[in-house]
């Protein structure tokens, strides 16, 4: 169901980059920082033989636009955010795991052109540090993992709409990896997690 939503959602941004794209853009190619939020939601699955659940994010977004000229702009910033993740690890039992995502802390760049109008389009990546802490269920049994500091890194494409002279929508989807090393449970605790989400957002000029 997640992977179904995430694909109707991608070629919904698609349609509207496209039908954008038939418009000539709007100066509104503004320079200086901004600030805002971004709510994600998409699914978790871990490298080998496991079945995917649900994650979901919530992040700050701070950055800087540069902007090169009507048509084009860079925008680097940093996203710190917090949220949670679950997939099932058959290598390790059939285990349901549970994921908090204490904390996400990432930096990242994006390099966006015009698709019309006010609208903007971006591909942008990134790479920080995450730390979670692990509980696993296996019928009545539960297992604690501990908590893990990791890696995580992003690639993704999202649209920015300016709604106004200080307001910005973001709409988008993106995928992360997830690298943890929960030690006290042996080797089953090394792992990459792959997360697709979709996401929105909305942030401020400042």
């Amino acid at each position: 169901m997640i992977g179904r939503n995430l694909l109707l959602g991608t070629f919904g941004v698609m349609l509207t980059s496209m039908l954008s794209a038939q418009t000539e853009p709007v100066d509104q190619n503004f320079e200086g920082p901004y600030a805002g939020g971004l709510a994600s939601f998409g699914q978790a699955l871990k490298v080998g033989d496991s079945a995917p659940g649900p994650v979901w994010l919530i992040s700050g977004d701070l950055g800087y636009g540069i902007k090169r000229d009507t048509w084009n702009r860079i925008e680097l910033g940093v996203e710190l955010g917090t949220g949670g993740a679950s997939f099932k690890d058959k290598n390790n039992g059939g285990i349901k795991v549970d994921l908090d995502l204490d904390m996400l802390m990432m930096l990242k760049g994006g390099y966006g052109y015009s698709l019309g109008g006010k609208t903007f389009g971006f591909l942008r990546a990134g790479a920080g540090m995450t730390k979670a802490s692990y509980d696993g269920k296996l019928g009545g049994l539960k297992v604690d993992g501990g908590s893990s500091t990791g890696l995580v890194t992003m690639i993704g494409w999202d649209t920015v709409y300016f709604a106004s002279d200080k307001l910005d929508l973001t709409l988008g989807f993106n995928f992360r990896f997830f690298n943890f090393d929960f030690s006290d449970i042996g080797d089953a605790g090394s792992f990459q997690m792959n997360v697709p989400t979709l996401f929105v957002g909305a942030r401020f000029r400042l």
